[in-house]
């Protein structure tokens, strides 16, 4: 509001005449007025100052030089209060248009907020290069220089609209390394200029970019910078600069090299260091630790991944050309419409089982054993093996770390660890391949601490199980599950039958599937059912696939009466709509597989 009447008072009504026009088409036009399409632009991997690259624009083209001009449709320029009044609006929920945060995603232009930001940033970086090029540097023509006067770029460079700015850039939808590079160089621009006062709303603002954006070091910066200044605490800035070590973290998890060991991974795959930076903050600043934020901590070990020892290939997926596969050498090109394509010729797709996992790694066949350690003749039980601190020293950081917050850690205060807390390290060790420690937490750590163990914790180590295929003690802690109470849930049998997946045992999948339907109510995610029929295809088991197929339309025939829960009724309501599991779509996944589902095989 501060900044709408600072720009009503700067000819906003003069502004306000040309409307913003959302996903408006742009055409780049040379200063010599001939027309030029994105796609011509010459690579260039190297980036200058005096380029700018828009949000639409893909990464492996070369950023727009300021020599070219973008151009819209409606207006050829764009005015310097007109990008202010765009970033304050995009900078609202919703643009002011109301809502809630739970409500529909409609009234969300996340486009209209990257075209403010484009505009707001090539204004940045505009006069950014007129202050390192010393005033010699040409806009272009996109920038209406007669609306840049001193008093506009006092505002456009307040740190009022440049908190906004950053808020604007958090409505982008925009990946988290490219959040993460934004952050970091508007920061540059503006410490350059030296126009822009640093304050307690704007800190925090560039706080929160730069924890979303994984920017571990600049987060605890931002940090020790609030604390010089005096600026009161608050507990989102330690929650952002806890998310930047877990978005830092994003990059490990999905691209994680699981064939090197853990003293030879990234250092955020052991964020100790800054975490322990962030409890000094919190300690010389007199904020207390809560449970709540422990927990967060707790989950950043959990957060970078599976290691190698979590996790085994079971099946080798094959791509066979339809000549080699049929042994009558006839093609089914023709007879199978839909069928799988590689390089434009149909295949026949198909799965062969690998070598089941090591035995040490199955909780039921190392069971009484002895393993030994690694490079002595040392011999111990797997749990006391997964005890050692050199079994993975991330884990061994992350039991270390919490047993010193009960004690407390860097001047604070001891707290509890809770449910949460124990359900967090149990994934830690799922993730670390530690299983024998995660069931040692979860029968004899919590119970001892007067915390039993829910619905969360027993899927967390059914997941754990099931990537190593150990069917036998999966069973053993579903039981126990059971016995004690607790209701499984659709990850409960997600869990399960990926295990029975991992071993081949397609049958018992399906059976498990249908067993828990009947007797708890409970169906597993849809993808689940997607899962069990390519198994099934893949294998050249046709009549289980079709098996489960007539469970789905099972599916499709329930009605609901006056025993049943809004809970199941939402959900078979949804399962029936769902159109990944029409007949439509069914017929097709067959026919990718080279597979036919005639009418005949329906109700």
């Amino acid at each position: 509001v501060g900044v709408a009447s600072m720009i009503s008072r700067i000819s906003l009504a003069r502004t306000l005449k040309r409307p913003h026009i959302v996903n408006r088409t742009r055409r780049i036009v040379c200063v010599s007025g001939e027309r030029l399409q994105p796609n011509a632009l010459p690579r260039n991997p190297h980036f200058r100052p005096q380029q700018v690259r828009l949000f639409s624009q893909p990464p492996s083209q070369q950023p727009l030089d300021t020599n070219v001009v973008l151009q819209d449709d409606e207006s050829d320029r764009i005015r310097l209060d007109s990008v202010i009044s765009n970033i304050e609006k995009a900078s609202r929920f919703n643009q002011g248009k109301g809502g809630g945060p739970s409500g529909p995603k409609v009234l969300w232009d996340s486009e209209f907020a990257k075209s403010s930001v484009d505009e707001y940033e090539y204004c940045l970086r505009y006069f950014f290069n007129q202050h390192t090029e010393n005033g010699s540097i040409d806009n272009g023509g996109l920038l209406d220089i007669s609306s840049v006067t001193e008093e506009m770029k006092k505002l456009f460079l307040s740190s009022q609209t440049t908190e906004l700015a950053f808020r604007s850039m958090l409505r982008c939808k925009i990946p988290t390394s490219q959040l993460s590079r934004k952050a970091r160089e508007w920061e540059r621009y503006i410490g350059a200029l030296g126009m822009t006062p640093l304050t307690d709303n704007l800190s925090l603002r560039m706080l929160e970019a730069n924890g979303k954006g994984g920017n571990i070091g600049r987060s605890i910066t931002l940090l020790k910078v609030r604390k010089s200044r005096g600026y009161e605490p608050t507990r989102k800035e330690f929650v952002y600069a806890i998310q930047a070590i877990q978005s830092a973290g994003l990059y490990l998890r999905s691209n994680r090299n699981v064939y090197l060991s853990d003293n030879d991974q990234p250092q955020i795959d052991d964020p100790t260091r800054w975490l322990d930076d962030i409890l000094l903050n919190m300690n010389q600043r007199d904020f207390p630790l809560s449970t709540e934020l422990a927990n967060r901590m707790l989950n950043t070990y959990a957060s970078t991944g599976k290691s190698g020892k979590a996790v085994h290939y079971f099946y080798r997926v094959l791509r066979n050309p339809i000549d080699e596969s049929d042994p009558n050498g006839e093609s089914a090109e023709n007879d199978i419409e839909g069928m799988a394509q590689f390089r434009n010729k149909p295949v026949k797709v198909s799965m062969t089982m690998r070598p089941p996992p090591p035995y040490h790694k199955i909780p039921s066949q190392v069971q009484g054993k002895l393993v030994r350690k690694p490079g002595s003749e040392i011999k111990q039980l797997k749990l006391d093996r997964e005890l050692d601190p050199d079994w993975s020293p991330p884990l061994t950081a992350a039991i270390s770390f919490a047993d010193s917050l009960t004690q407390g850690a860097c001047g604070h205060e001891p707290i509890e660890l809770d449910l949460i807390s124990y359900s967090t390290l149990i994934k830690t060790c799922v993730n670390r391949g530690s299983l024998w420690r995660a069931m040692h937490i979860l029968d004899e750590v919590m119970p001892s601490n007067g915390i039993e163990p829910d619905a969360i914790a027993y899927n967390t180590l059914l997941k754990g199980l099931s990537r190593v295929g150990d069917a036998p003690t999966m069973k053993i802690y579903f039981n126990q599950m059971l016995g004690k109470g607790i209701s499984p849930t659709k990850e409960t049998v997600e869990a399960i039958v990926d295990g029975l997946l991992n071993l081949g045992d397609v049958g018992a999948a399906i059976t498990l599937v249908q067993d828990i339907f009947n007797q708890h109510s409970i169906l597993p995610p849809y993808t689940t059912h997607l899962k069990i029929l390519e198994f099934s295809l893949g294998r050249s088991l046709v009549h289980e696939a079709k098996r489960h197929v007539f469970f789905i339309q099972q599916l499709w025939k329930w009605e609901q009466n006056a025993y049943h829960s809004e809970k199941f009724c939402k959900l078979m309501i949804l399962t029936q709509k769902n159109p990944k599991l029409s007949r439509e779509a069914l017929q097709k996944l067959f026919a990718y597989f080279g597979e036919k589902l005639d009418d005949s095989d329906f109700l």
